[in-house]
């Protein structure tokens, strides 16, 4: 061991500063095809330097835009992300390619540069305001349209041909149509070869394989639009308009809209729509002498994104929801949140009842929950021997549900009181009055509840009041079309009395059954379920917490590997929350995750199969603060992270159509001497014949002690410890 002396350049902390400043210069590369790996960055770059006037010009419309937009105060993430980089870059390379780079051509491409900054601050702010979609590279064609026709006027600007020359670099040693390609991967770098085009094509590989195929669909897509309509191929390539059939399908294939079978066949028109906006721009600015860029792109991908961001359907194809990643990873995501987690689009609530009760008629039911009526539920109280009441049953208060507190669903408004219906006797109905006394609240836009058949007199709210979840607002009667005390609840988008229901969800229930008690996170109780809301346990909130701020470092033993590893729990400025991995080197792992007041989630994470994270990720991917600890409850988990390349890569392929590989987990908790005990047992269903790697155990027991969270681990593969974690500070 030796350490080097304070005067040495090269410390860790210049490591990683380096480090640091490269992902900064490499990441607006990389942004180009919408990817952030400074490795993508790096072949991207490689790319531009072909021609390294051309290159170099580049360059300095990147660092140029960087500082400009520091100096402009502009949002630190858009900076980081690479927003005002990569159109800087672009004008560089743009002026690089049509300009000698003298001096005064400097500072006229730094000139450029600042104003595709400023338009660039105005276009972001204006359509995340006011339309929602992405700016993509406008700023960068507006910048070029200007220099080209400002420079009309200027005799110091030298056209240059370097550029143009590179173009005949690797031509005639592929198939036409392959070539082409190429030469088009490469023009969204202003760069016309074949070389070009193969380092991008590289780059675009190590990013997304979908990425590849979807700008391949794209590309033929919108040369079959072309070359059917008579036009000639080389204006894919002198023109440079083949790079915006592949941007356009990449972007609306699989980045802004869920990868699936719909989303590739949008790509092959996105594709169709930049080929066709590309001759009409051709035909429009041919006159003036300026390039079309990347404008066919730029508007094909904004109309097809907008015209799905205003659909009133749900229709075959899915916005992403949330920064864009690669197409595998946004595809993931979504499928995994509709699995794990509410729909959006549906209302959720909590059961308006208290203790257990069971499902008479759920949505679709027999008797009344039919047609616009469909999505309701019944609920009656039973005893352990299915009886609805005490004595004969024949008066309401002889059943266990009458007289009962009902209780807000949901935060809200009441908007309409009925209380002066009378309780029907046991067997006979009220049709005059088929709702018979109700509440109905407003919550959010139009969703509202009715809570319907309550007790004459027993309504605690009136019109007008605001209201809290949980709150008391009557108690159960047999009022209205009620032969036997129930509770009808439904969810509806008007105030009316009576009006069409709308399809909901339940939060944070448990359904007993002969085999136990299930928690469900949200769900649709059906007929016959006994249902009863989840109690809370604050003990057991403390003990998974993973509070903001704190570090935890374990000893790990796996196997004869002994290793040390630290996280850290962040939380960002919009309140999402992350447990990332503190390394020195190699690439660091982090779990993101959610939590409330009744239960804990892992959402997503990133890093390799053998570090401890994502064993903590398979152990507690849900944890509901419950006070019942004779609960059991099941998830589904993505694979993605735990399979072996070869694995990972068929899968990937298959991803649109169908999952390879699934992973359930089943969890239980109890308390034992020391804490909190979750353990979670591993399924996987793989329908490939190698899959998971070896280091992924069936069974994960997390030790966990109010206020300080997990602080051990221990996995196991056929009975056997095949990892263990304790914490050391």
């Amino acid at each position: 061991m030796f350490a080097l002396s304070d005067n040495k350049p090269w410390t860790g902390a210049g490591v990683q500063g380096a480090k640091r400043v490269a992902a900064t210069l490499l990441r607006p590369y990389a942004q180009v095809y919408f990817a952030k790996s400074p490795w993508v960055g790096f072949l991207f770059a490689a790319a531009t330097f072909l021609a390294p006037l051309q290159g170099l010009s580049g360059l300095i419309g990147l660092i140029a835009a960087d500082l400009i937009a520091r100096w402009l105060g502009q949002p630190k993430d858009l900076i980081d992300r690479g927003f005002f980089g990569f159109n800087g870059l672009l004008v560089g390379l743009a002026i690089g390619l049509y300009y000698n780079l003298t001096v005064p051509m400097v500072g006229f491409l730094v000139l450029a540069v600042f104003f595709s900054v400023v338009v660039g601050a105005v276009l972001h702010y204006l359509t995340t305001r006011y339309i929602g979609v992405p700016v993509l590279s406008t700023p960068f064609v507006f910048a070029v349209w200007a220099a080209l026709l400002a420079t009309r006027r200027f005799s110091e600007a030298e056209f240059a041909l370097e550029p143009i020359l590179v173009t005949h670099w690797g031509a005639g040693l592929l198939p036409a149509g392959v070539e082409l390609y190429l030469r088009s991967l490469g023009a969204a770098f202003f760069q016309l070869s074949v070389a070009s085009g193969l380092l991008v094509f590289l780059g675009l590989l190590i990013f997304s394989r979908w990425a590849v195929l979807l700008s391949m669909f794209g590309f033929a897509g919108g040369w079959i639009v072309y070359s059917a309509m008579g036009g000639s191929a080389v204006d894919l390539s002198s023109h440079l308009i083949g790079f915006n059939f592949i941007l356009a399908a990449v972007a609306v294939g699989g980045m802004g809209i869920v990868l699936s079978v719909s989303s590739i066949v949008y790509s092959i028109m996105a594709g169709a729509l930049a080929a066709m906006l590309a001759a009409g721009m051709l035909a429009l600015l041919g006159p003036y002498q300026l390039p079309v860029l990347a404008m066919p792109f730029i508007l094909a991908t904004q109309l097809m994104l907008f015209v799905v961001m205003v659909r009133t359907g749900k229709g075959a194809l899915e916005l992403v929801n949330g920064e864009w990643e690669t197409p595998e990873s946004n595809l993931n995501r979504a499928r995994y949140r509709h699995e794990r987690y509410p729909d959006p689009a549906v209302p959720v609530v909590y059961l308006p009842v208290s203790g257990r009760w069971m499902i008479s008629q759920g949505p679709d039911g027999e008797h009344t929950h039919q047609g616009a009526w469909a999505h309701a539920w019944d609920f009656e109280v039973d005893d352990e021997k299915g009886k609805k009441h005490r004595n004969g049953g024949t008066t309401p208060d002889d059943f266990y549900a009458y007289d009962a507190p009902v209780y807000a669903p949901a935060d809200g408004k009441v908007v309409r009181v009925v209380d002066a219906i009378e309780d029907n006797p046991v067997g006979e109905v009220d049709t005059a009055n088929n709702w018979g006394n109700l509440v109905i609240l407003w919550h959010s836009g139009q969703v509202y509840s009715a809570l319907c058949h309550l007790k004459k007199g027993s309504i605690a709210v009136a019109e007008g009041q605001p209201v809290v979840r949980g709150q008391i607002l009557g108690k159960l009667g047999n009022s209205g079309r009620s032969p036997i005390p129930h509770l009808h609840y439904q969810l509806q988008a008007s105030p009316e009395i009576g009006a069409p229901t709308l399809k909901g969800e339940f939060l944070h229930y448990v359904v007993e059954n002969g085999h136990g008690k299930q928690y469900v996170t949200h769900g649709v109780p059906d007929l016959g379920q006994e249902v009863v809301p989840l109690a809370t346990d604050e003990n057991v909130r403390r003990a998974v917490t993973l509070a903001p701020g704190r570090e935890w470092t374990w000893a790990v033993s796996r196997g004869a590997e002994r290793f040390e590893e630290t996280w850290e729990s962040r939380i960002d400025p919009l309140g999402a929350r992350k447990i990332v991995e503190k390394r020195k080197r190699g690439q660091a792992a982090s779990l993101s995750f959610y939590a409330d007041d009744a239960y804990m989630t892992a959402l997503e994470y990133e890093g390799a199969s053998r570090r401890l994270l994502g064993l903590l990720y398979l152990g507690l991917p849900r944890v509901p603060f419950a006070k019942d600890h004779d609960l059991t409850w099941s998830d589904n988990l993505s694979a993605a992270a735990f399979l072996n390349p070869a694995a990972n890569l068929l899968r990937d392929l298959f991803l649109p159509v169908r999952e390879l590989v699934r992973m359930r987990s089943h969890s239980s908790m109890r308390w034992a001497e020391h804490g909190l005990v979750v353990t979670t047992h591993l399924e996987i269903n793989s329908d490939l014949p190698f899959t998971v790697d070896r280091a992924v155990p069936e069974r994960i027991e997390v030790h966990c002690i109010p206020d300080m969270g997990p602080v051990a681990i221990r996995a196991y593969r056929n009975d056997h410890l095949i990892c263990q974690a304790d914490l050391i500070s």
